[in-house]
């Protein structure tokens, strides 16, 4: 089929997710199994083919691990036959393993089937692709034969990174720019990334954040930058300023030689990026993220790690941890009154981030574009999941209607959503013992999550994209900073849209001590309108006075400019007692690091050689896979991150054996695009002596590392002759702390006694005024209303005896029923309020008996159950039960579910009552 015939409105088909997951049956056979399809977001492949020809197979990582050699790959370069077409593995990243649907015919044997080519003039051939036509279209292998087959390969991400279609550019508004390069490089051949102090960013005119900012109205502002790709081509589009009117008519861009990782044309570079006739999806900019300031940034494990080694004093943790987890508990915990519970509102709404999660799960997988959320960076995996499969799945998974409210009984599934239903029907905590319950469960989860992760902001930070400085104005070793509003605390406690002064700045991975620089944060004129990104000098960075001839990112975690985020902290105690470590010492990779490491150098000129064109189909297909699937391996990235860590705690962070290890971590994390494995020799060298043994202070913060098995895991790593390691002053502290206010939770939570048997007369009305009704019908001779109330009763009294029957604990002491994962529980959840408002049939003295059902299964419920309360009434008949609260209140506002779900406490109201108290 001709791939440039296509209907023009292709770019907008729906965006509908085929998954599959990949299990191992007890006769040792792999089989995948069909997921039901999901709405979510897209990427270019889809748009271009349509969703309906690819599937995504999840791999657990138990058996990624478990696999042996490459039996993996052996199953995925198999065909697939799916219904009555034939798929084939096309690329393998992150556990993911994606399928094309591809024109090949099969046809079923004894033995299985047979899949051969269709005929020339068959209608598949017509209407579909072969998976060396996707190939040829995306990545053809004589356009780049000068790239690497492992970089080659991991080309295929470009096309399926989660994204957003932006706007559509002529080929002839795509230009060109050079990338800057250090002034110390003589060359000959490419200079290495740190050298080229513009790597991965590009520009774009305001017409184009003006077509986009049109086109995607929940971006506050015009952007500054978006993550992108086009054409070949990803990484940042900065805006220019300086431009002048003639350029600003229609929308253009101008791409660096090093954002561009696939040639579509022979012409040089600088004559042309894309041909005049590209295909309409090569011309369109893919949005990723578009430049988002987030203030206060928060402190990870390494981070916090790398600040106390170079000096910051540990008190100033253990502070920031108290006082932030404290601030967080204080939003939830100190409001009491029935005047106060707005307010009680809002603070639960915050903390659960509600309203964004209802957006996130209306509109999966577009929430980072669109700039709903961001993302929490994780020590083991570096910066991001830059193509948003992990967003993606996480997005999918709350897209389930297990995370939705249950339609039948009104009972939200979080538990802030359930805490704000019960809030704005008119309960209080003090009155009300399943509202007081279900947020305490809501404070024990802050504590939880504090206690686990151990991540906490400091108030003077940010982060946020880095760029390079558009005009060169910006000297060595300074930033410039500017929020688009006053966000921005500075030293001395005013609000500020810039930051002045020394700072420290980092990114993830964090891991050896030169990952955080000092640098001056200043402001340029010139830069005023270069909001909400992190702009970078690009000069050489210095140390004291000698320039390292190198660009400030490629210091922290090996960063670059193609959507790389920087986090600043400007706090006075930190960065006045920050010591900076010589970077000449730790910013370069130990030589024992690349001896260590096998890499595949063959170039796709040579695989050319050897799979010619005009080989076989079959053939070509199976010698490809063998690059395209490469990742279906175990990667040993993790395991090197959790050895640097016991390699930290027992040597020191600056041992030359702890920064060995963190660049394998960091090798090893990019291996999928770089080809390099390491041996299997020097891997079983580290783990015999890397591999056993845990460290105290990571068990103790329930952060079970992923430790191999051999020796005694659970022995404590030692450490000798060295200073108290932050980690181990930092988890006692917060066991400590958290233990402290664990007890302050369920005394702020506890009900006095005179509540605990307190009867809520307005739920228990309903049920006791249709008693009175009953009794005065049946005094005039009518038994029909008291007959049906004993149906009613008989109903719910068997419900709520097989509701008490699920009971049970584990061994740990936590309910069988909470151990369940969410879609079992919503599911059993779900069945009852079926049940519940099913029956009994055949009313005749109620149009609807929902209100009185639910007032008697609340009565019911109190007196019967232990503590005279349990979830059963509200499990069944939340909707209910707040319908009979609010009209009992006075005044109840009936509002359509479509305007619920937005509504907000205004910002002027919070103001008023912060201001009256």
């Amino acid at each position: 089929m001709e791939l440039n015939r296509r209907p023009t409105n292709m770019l907008l088909r729906m965006h509908v997710h085929f998954t599959a997951q990949l299990h191992k049956e007890k006769d040792d056979q792999y089989r995948l199994k069909l997921d039901r399809p999901a709405l979510g977001s897209s990427n270019r492949f889809s748009r271009r083919f349509g969703s309906r020809r690819f599937i995504r197979v999840r791999v657990p990582k138990d058996l990624l691990w478990k696999a042996k050699d490459d039996e993996l790959q052996k199953y995925f370069r198999r065909p697939f036959v799916v219904g009555n077409v034939v798929f084939r593995a096309f690329y393998a990243k992150e556990q993911n393993v994606f399928l094309f649907r591809t024109n090949e015919e099969f046809r079923r044997c004894d033995d299985g089937c047979s899949v051969f080519s269709p005929s020339p003039h068959s209608a598949r051939a017509r209407t579909e692709h072969s998976l060396l036509d996707l190939i040829r279209w995306h990545n053809d292998l004589e356009l780049n034969s000068d790239q690497a087959m492992a970089k080659w390969a991991a080309r295929f991400a470009l096309g399926l990174s989660n994204s957003i279609p932006g706007i559509r550019l002529d080929a002839h508004r795509i230009g060109f720019q050079p990338d800057i390069i250090c002034e110390a490089f003589q060359g000959p051949g490419k200079p290495p990334s740190e050298m080229q102090m513009t790597d991965g960013c590009g520009f774009a005119n305001r017409a184009v954040m003006r077509a986009l900012h049109a086109k995607f109205p929940s971006w506050q502002d015009e952007p500054t930058a978006i993550q992108c790709r086009i054409g070949g081509a990803k990484g940042l589009l900065l805006v220019r300023h300086d431009l002048p009117a003639d350029e600003e008519v229609h929308p253009k861009v101008w791409l660096r030689p090093s954002q561009l990782k696939i040639k579509y044309t022979s012409l040089p570079l600088d004559e042309c990026l894309l041909p005049p006739d590209s295909d309409p999806a090569l011309l369109t900019i893919d949005v990723l993220r578009a430049s988002r300031m987030h203030t206060p940034a928060r402190l990870s494990i390494e981070t916090i790690t790398n600040l106390a080694e170079n000096g910051v004093p540990h008190e100033r943790f253990k502070e920031l941890f108290r006082v932030n987890l404290q601030e967080r508990l204080d939003a939830l915990l100190q409001y009491k009154e029935p005047a106060d519970m707005p307010l009680l509102w809002n603070a639960v709404a915050r903390e659960g981030g509600v309203i964004t999660a209802r957006i996130v799960r209306e509109a999966a997988g577009v929430a980072r574009a669109a700039g709903y959320v961001a993302e929490d960076y994780d020590d083991d995996v570096g910066d991001d999941d830059e193509d948003g499969l992990d967003g993606l799945d996480k997005a999918l998974r709350e897209q389930s209607s297990a995370w939705w409210e249950d339609p039948i009984s009104g009972l939200p599934s979080s538990l802030e959503e359930t805490c704000m239903t019960l809030l704005e029907s008119g309960f209080i905590p003090k009155t009300c013992p399943v509202l007081r319950a279900k947020l305490r469960e809501v404070a024990k989860k802050v504590v939880t999550t504090f206690e686990t992760r151990c991540k906490f902001s400091v108030q003077m930070s940010c982060s946020a994209f880095i760029v390079p400085d558009p005009y060169g104005v910006l000297g060595p070793n300074e930033i410039h900073v500017k929020c688009s509003r006053r966000s921005f605390m500075d030293q001395e406690g005013r609000l500020t849209d810039i930051v002045i002064g020394d700072a420290l700045v980092t990114r993830h991975p964090c891991k050896v001590p030169s990952d955080v620089q000092k640098v001056k944060a200043v402001f340029n004129d010139k830069l005023r309108h270069y909001c909400d990104v992190i702009v970078i000098s690009t000069k050489s960075h210095m140390w004291q006075g000698e320039p390292l001839n190198r660009h400030l990112a490629s210091l922290t975690g090996g960063g670059d400019y193609d959507g790389d985020t920087m986090e600043v902290f400007w706090d006075p105690i930190i960065v006045s007692s920050f010591k900076e470590p010589d970077p000449r010492l730790f910013a370069s990779e130990p030589p024992e690091v690349q001896q260590c490491l096998s890499k595949s150098t063959k170039a796709v000129s040579a695989f050319l050689r050897e799979v010619p064109p005009t080989a076989a189909a079959e053939y070509r297909i199976f010698a490809l896979q063998e690059y395209l699937l490469g990742a279906l391996k175990r990667s040993h990235a993790s395991t090197y991150s959790i050895w640097w860590e016991k390699c930290t705690y027992a040597l020191g962070y600056s041992h030359p054996e702890t920064v060995f290890l963190a660049y394998m971590f960091c090798a090893l994390l990019d291996g999928i695009k770089t080809g390099v494995t390491i041996s299997s020799e020097a891997f079983e060298k580290h783990q015999k002596k890397w591999g056993p043994g845990a460290l105290e202070w990571k068990v103790e913060m329930k952060e079970t590392g992923k430790a191999p098995s051999n020796g005694n895991p659970y022995a404590k790593v030692q450490r000798k002759s060295l200073p108290l390691f932050i980690m181990d002053a930092l988890s006692r502290h917060v066991k400590t702390v958290c233990k402290e206010q664990l007890s302050r939770i369920y005394e702020e939570t506890k009900a006095d006694r005179d509540q605990r048997s307190c009867r809520d007369e307005d739920l228990a009305r309903p049920w006791l005024d249709a008693e009175r009704r009953a009794a005065e019908l049946r005094e005039r001779g009518d038994k029909g209303m008291s007959e049906e109330l004993e149906q009613i009763k008989q109903h719910v009294e068997k419900l709520w005896k097989e509701k008490r029957t699920q009971g049970g604990r584990t061994s740990t002491g936590k309910a069988f029923f909470t151990e369940l994962p969410i879609e079992r529980r919503q599911d059993i959840l779900r069945q009852q309020s079926r049940d519940f408002h099913a029956g009994p049939a055949g009313l005749h003295y109620f149009d609807d008996p929902t209100t009185i059902k639910a007032s008697y299964a609340y009565l019911y419920d109190y007196e019967h159950a232990s503590g005279k309360w349990s979830r059963f009434p509200w499990d069944v008949a939340a909707r209910a039960l707040c319908e009979i609260k609010a009209k009992a209140k006075g005044g109840p506002k009936t509002l359509a579910e479509d305007f619920h779900r937005w509504m907000t406490i205004s910002p002027v109201y919070l103001r008023h009552r912060a201001q009256n108290g």
